[in-house]
Formats: C-alpha cells, sequence, structure tokens
C-alpha cells in the first residue's frame, strides 16, 4: 500500500494532465505513440505536418512526465487517457 500511494498522482495533478490530455487530437496521437508508428506516419494520419506532430509529442511526454514514448504510452494507460486495448 505504501508503494502504490508513493507512486500516486495527486488529485489536482491528475485534473490538469486528464483536462489537457483529454482532446481528440491528444488520444489520437497518444494512440499512435501506443502502437509504435514512425513520426512520419503517425503525422500523415492525424494530418498534421512532421515538425508539428513532434512538439505536440514532446508536450504530451513533457505533461505526462515521461523520459521516454514507452514512459508516455505506459502513463497514459495508467491514467485511463487510453484502454489498454487501444
Amino acid at each position: 500500500f505504501a508503494g502504490a500511494w508513493s507512486g500516486a498522482v495527486r488529485l489536482a495533478e491528475h485534473r490538469w494532465i486528464s483536462e489537457r490530455l483529454r482532446t481528440e487530437s491528444a488520444r489520437r496521437i497518444l494512440e499512435r505513440l501506443c502502437k509504435g508508428y514512425t513520426d512520419d506516419v503517425a503525422a500523415r494520419e492525424v494530418e498534421v505536418s512532421l515538425r508539428t506532430y513532434r512538439r505536440h509529442v514532446a508536450e504530451i511526454m513533457r505533461a505526462l512526465g515521461a523520459s521516454s514514448r514507452f514512459q508516455a504510452g505506459v502513463r497514459a494507460v495508467e491514467l485511463g487517457l487510453l484502454s489498454t486495448a487501444d
């Protein structure tokens, strides 16, 4: 219990992250990160430039406190932003 409690996200932080990352655009980018799409393919699918896509990925990673794309995907599932089936 102590380990889970110490690693938990504060409610205020969870609400802030949830509001910011529950947009359709953020969800579509997170889905592609989790599926391991290349930036080129993902940018085309979400219909943004490669540079814009990479900027969005960096913002999402920063918001999630992730140091890697994989970690961003894991955090997104942990926070309920994506289901494990996505």
